[in-house]
């Protein structure tokens, strides 16, 4: 099922932030998937399922994880995904224990068995993989600001993203976008089996609404595609899925963001 692709393709993204950084441990239990840390980043702090019924038992283990992250002191993020059976009493079960929903996603996916894209062409584009570990400081110029992780939450995140492209069996895939030579736009490919991940696209202000994102992110799909990659799927904003509809992906499944 699509919908369990996106949801798993989240939870290994999660796993390789984990394998790639000792400050990031991954939990997963029968009923639960989950990261946590040090650092003070709902990034890092995250719920990522939580399956099965929700018995009185369950209840009261939603509560304890809550707890545990609010005895430490750092913002967390619950998700819940509008597949999942338990989803009407989890989300009724978050917002009893205090919890706020402050964002609505969308888990996009597109077949690549068929597809075909023509790039419209944007002048002074040149798009170029990362190769080497001293390129990242184009990828963290970038996608730094854009996402605004900074001090500690952003350095991490650049060592995790650094790690995962260049470690044996690498899986990570990071493009950057040059604007007239200046590196304005980046994206990651997560070469999950036969699922290729996008990630992390981002445009600097002094270059958006010029198409720099869906060029982005359809080459990194079609180098996913060249590599054996037979679904793509991603998740969007409301504002972003204009976007990557233009591509072809297409709405699955929305993913409720639960702030603690």
């Amino acid at each position: 099922m699509t919908a369990e692709k996106i949801k798993q393709n989240m939870i290994n993204i999660m796993g390789q932030m984990s394998n790639n950084s000792p400050r990031i441990d991954l939990e997963r239990t029968q009923q639960v998937i989950r990261n946590e840390s040090d650092i003070s980043h709902p990034l890092y702090n995250r719920v990522i399922a939580y399956e099965g019924m929700l018995s009185g038992n369950a209840l009261d283990d939603i509560g304890r994880v809550a707890d545990y992250y609010r005895a430490r002191s750092v913002p967390f993020t619950w998700l819940t995904w509008s597949q999942d059976d338990n989803v009407a009493d989890l989300t009724q079960a978050l917002e009893a224990i205090g919890l706020k929903k402050v964002d609505d996603m969308s888990g996009m996916s597109m077949s690549l068995t068929d597809w075909t894209y023509d790039a419209p062409a944007i002048p002074g584009l040149v798009i170029e993989p990362i190769r080497t570990p001293s390129e990242m400081n184009w990828f963290k110029d970038i996608v730094l600001p854009v996402f605004d992780l900074k001090e500690v939450a952003g350095d991490v995140f650049v060592q995790v993203c650094e790690a995962a492209a260049f470690c044996e069996n690498a899986l990570f895939r990071h493009y950057v976008g040059f604007m007239d030579g200046e590196p304005a736009a980046a994206v990651t490919a997560f070469h999950d089996g036969e699922t290729i991940g996008i990630y992390n696209v981002a445009t600097l202000e002094a270059y958006r609404r010029r198409g720099l994102g869906s060029a982005l992110t359809a080459h990194a799909v079609l180098e996913g595609q060249a590599a054996g990659g037979q679904l793509a799927v991603l998740q969007s904003s409301n504002m972003g899925k204009g976007v990557y509809q233009s591509i072809g992906f297409s709405d699955n499944i929305v993913i409720g963001v639960y702030l603690g």
